[in-house]
Formats: C-alpha cells, sequence, structure tokens
C-alpha cells in the first residue's frame, strides 16, 4: 500500500495483510462516505472530507480503547497504534532493522527505544560470562 506524505514528508510502500485489505475494501465499497475525494479515509461527521489533524484520529483511538472497556493510564491515541506494532514485532524477535523499515525509521537508533521491551527475551540468548558458574 502507497502511503503519501509521512510523517517524515516522504512517500512510503508499506505491506498490506490479507485481513487487513479486505477490512479496507469493506471500508471503501460500504462505509466510506460517497464524496470526491481522493483521501481514503475521511471523517463521517460534518464537516464530511479528509481529517484535517492527525488529532483527529487520536482522538478516534482513544475513544474506541474506552469503548471497549481498556483503561488508559496516559493520553494513548494513533501514536499507540504505532508503538503497539513496534512492539509486538520486537516481542515476537523480528529484525530490528525490519521493524525500522516498517515504522519508516531512517536510523536504526530510532527503533531501538522499541528493543527495551525486549529485554527478558535478550537475557534468554545472551552468552555466559567468560569464568562464570555454568
Amino acid at each position: 500500500m502507497l502511503v503519501r506524505r509521512t510523517k517524515a514528508k516522504r512517500d512510503r510502500v508499506v505491506p498490506l495483510l490479507q485481513e487487513a485489505g479486505a477490512a479496507l475494501a469493506e471500508y471503501v465499497l460500504h462505509a466510506r462516505p460517497r464524496i470526491d475525494c481522493q483521501r481514503v479515509f475521511l471523517s463521517h461527521v460534518a464537516p464530511i472530507g479528509p481529517f484535517r489533524s492527525s488529532g483527529a484520529i487520536s482522538r478516534i483511538v482513544r475513544l474506541r480503547l474506552q469503548q471497549t472497556g481498556i483503561e488508559l493510564s496516559r493520553v494513548a491515541g494513533a501514536h499507540l497504534v504505532r508503538h503497539s506494532l513496534a512492539t509486538q514485532l520486537v516481542g515476537q524477535r523480528r529484525p530490528i532493522n525490519e521493524v525500522a523499515d516498517l515504522l519508516g525509521h531512517r536510523s536504526i537508533d530510532t527503533t531501538a527505544i522499541y528493543v527495551k521491551v525486549a529485554l527478558p527475551q535478550l537475557a534468554n540468548v545472551a552468552l555466559p560470562f567468560p569464568g562464570g558458574a555454568s
């Protein structure tokens, strides 16, 4: 899927899982407001049209989390979705460069923050300390 004008002000091609593609097709065919606009995702409340800011997306994410009964200890929004994806990928032991590519990070150093969630996994693969107990 082509994502235009990302946070880094560049276009990116990202993989789309079959389930996500099916949900996207369902939205476009049956739920998307019928207006002449090239954007895929549109506001369903007046004024119907493209979202004016990422804040609108964050409000939708917070509302849906609250509706499912998920307790939010701090402000959550659209970034939480990105962070959750990265955390899950690291938890699945996906290569850090793959996670960086999916998130659109130019530097692996930017992605390294997500590695902290994998500390228990790192302990499992650590080499024994030379001269230590075996």
